[in-house]
């Protein structure tokens, strides 16, 4: 095969085809038949060694999978792919050979293919049939009654081929991708075997180049067809053990060897406040003593959003101690207060001799003393008759162990993950008291800090897509739009909707006097549509005493809508 040095197996192979090609040459005899016949014998022999080779590789991968179904998974998938594949070409050629040999015997398919001891799909021996020489039958079933022109259909020539060329392609796709995001696809050495294997070369008749078709089927006899056949599904059994065999050594292929094992503990915060608790996470580390990485880490500190991989050039590498681990020292005394983290990168030798780059972030740990934080997670203020979620968080102390009152006629309840719930009362100001609670029972307090309180904004009219901000809008502007609404803008960090309740519209139809129409919710009134469906170009329609009722109970006045028609 291109591209890698044939086995045994396909050298037998090939000298077995090259014997059939040679009797393909004679003059048909009852010698020459039965030479036929012990070749095809020969090839169905071999072809139950490629079972069981077949049978045997797949085992392996079986196995494997039962100890290790997340990592093997992705190639046991694959493994049954090709199989099913396969074997569904194998069985369709097995059959195309019972409907021929049965076509040419003119005897019913049923006592020609059946299974064999272990269940698969055959065909009745060679030396069986009576007609052995038959081909004028054979070359009209497979739709070669014109060499030249090869008809379509069922159990054809030119089906069979186009079958094995749909089974050729969907082989030299085969790619799997490990649990570790990494694509494995087919080697060169097995893309070029496949492409061998099923070239579809035809051959010469009296010097003129014939079809695959022409070559394999027109006037061959039955007796020759039948080892021709029989080596096509050699030839795909064989490319299938041989992907198997591939998949079941790409299992372990980019597998990491170690040769210690060392218990690491990382901490899960380097922020502890005094009478705090340390906390840790401790697991089961493996390095390789015979082949230490190169561990580098950037020199300023990480911005949080740059993603791409460290630079390492003219970076030194971090010394490795004999615990196998890189020993990591950054100095605080150029660092600016609040949390830091830096990037970093390690290149390590991999199981096949290629180095691998792995980016890496430091654990991120805060250069502070204990300070409280209080963030408003909408607004720096607070508005009543409204929720309002606040953040509060002291670094170092777990969100469950704080406690958090609220002062001036105002309330605060706890939701989840530190965050805090405020609804205001009649107060302009709130006063946050933050405390402790220490392991030992104790509580601290730690600061306080304030707040304001607001009444909410009044909100925006708005009609379709004109604000009061417009001039002038055209007739279909407005005509068939539902109601008047209440917009507190898209800038407003409240998930809300104010509820108009009422409001007038006036229109100057031709220059003649306004005349005032009222509405007494948000929807246009039937009288409101009759005047706007009569709007013409140089009219004025203006929407005013807009009123609109607010969560905290106000109803509040809006800004005017006025327009002109163009």
């Amino acid at each position: 095969m291109a591209g890698a040095k044939e086995t045994p197996r396909q050298k037998m192979i090939g000298m077995m085809y090259l014997v059939l090609t040679a009797l393909l040459a004679l003059n048909i005899s009852k010698e020459v038949l039965d030479g036929f016949v012990k070749v095809d014998n020969s090839l169905r022999t071999t072809q139950g060694t490629l079972n069981a080779k077949v049978a045997e590789t797949y085992n392996d991968l079986d196995a494997k999978y039962t100890q290790n179904q997340e990592k093997v998974k992705p190639f046991f998938d694959k493994a049954n792919e090709v199989n099913d594949a396969a074997n569904n070409m194998i069985a369709y050629i097995t059959e195309m050979k019972a409907e021929i040999m049965a076509a040419s015997t003119k005897t019913p398919k049923e006592g020609i293919w059946g299974k064999d001891e272990n269940g698969r799909d055959t065909v009745l021996n060679l030396k069986y049939v009576a007609v052995k020489d038959e081909y004028q039958i054979v070359t009209t079933f497979t739709g070669m009654g014109n060499p030249k022109d090869p008809q379509p259909g069922q159990w054809t020539a030119l089906e069979l081929r186009e079958k094995l060329e749909a089974f050729k392609n969907e082989l030299k796709t085969v790619s799997v991708t490990d649990v570790q995001g990494r694509q494995r696809d087919l080697p060169q050495y097995l893309l070029d075997q496949i492409d061998e294997t099923f070239a579809f070369e035809g051959g010469t008749v009296d010097g003129e180049p014939v079809s695959w078709e022409h070559a394999n089927f027109y006037h061959i006899p039955l007796a020759a067809l039948m080892p021709l056949m029989t080596k096509m599904t050699l030839d795909i059994q064989d490319i299938q053990e041989d992907i198997l065999a591939w998949l079941l050594g790409s299992v372990d292929a980019k597998s990491y060897k170690f040769t210690t094992l060392v218990p690491l503990v990382v901490p899960e915060s380097n922020y502890i406040m005094k009478g705090d608790t340390f906390r840790a996470n401790v697991l089961l580390a493996a390095y390789d003593e015979t082949n230490a990485p190169a561990i580098y880490v950037d020199n300023e500190k990480w911005n949080g959003a740059d993603s791409s991989a460290l630079n390492y050039e003219g970076i030194e590498a971090l010394p490795i101690g004999s615990d196998g681990l890189g020993k990591l020292k950054i100095d605080t005394r150029g660092l600016s207060l609040g949390d830091a983290s830096f990037k970093g990168l390690i290149r390590y030798q991999g199981p096949d001799g290629s180095i691998e780059e792995f980016p890496y972030v430091t654990p991120a740990f805060t250069v502070a003393e204990p300070a409280l934080v209080v963030s408003a997670t909408k607004m720096q203020v607070f508005y009543r008759g409204v929720d309002n979620p606040v953040k509060v968080s002291v670094p170092g102390v777990p969100a469950e162990k704080l406690n958090v009152s609220i002062s001036g006629g105002h309330s605060v309840s706890r939701a989840s993950g530190g965050t805090y719930t405020v609804k205001p009362g009649s107060g302009g100001k709130a006063t946050f008291t933050v405390s402790a609670t220490l392991p030992d029972g104790t509580e601290k307090r730690i600061t306080s800090d304030e707040f304001r309180v607001l009444p909410l904004p009044t909100p925006d009219p708005v009609i379709g897509k004109i604000k009061h901000t417009d001039s002038q809008a055209s007739k279909s502007d407005i005509v068939g739009e539902a109601g008047m609404r209440a917009s507190m803008g898209d800038d407003f960090a409240f998930d809300f909707t104010p509820r108009v309740t009422s409001y007038k519209m006036s229109v100057n139809l031709g220059g003649k006097s306004y005349k005032d129409v009222s509405s007494d919710g948000w929807a246009i009134s039937e009288e409101q549509k009759t005047y706007l469906n009569a709007l013409k170009k140089g009219d004025i329609v203006m929407f005013h005493d807009i009123k609109a009722k607010l969560p905290d109970g106000r109803t509040v006045k809006l800004a005017n809508i006025s327009l002109n028609i163009k």
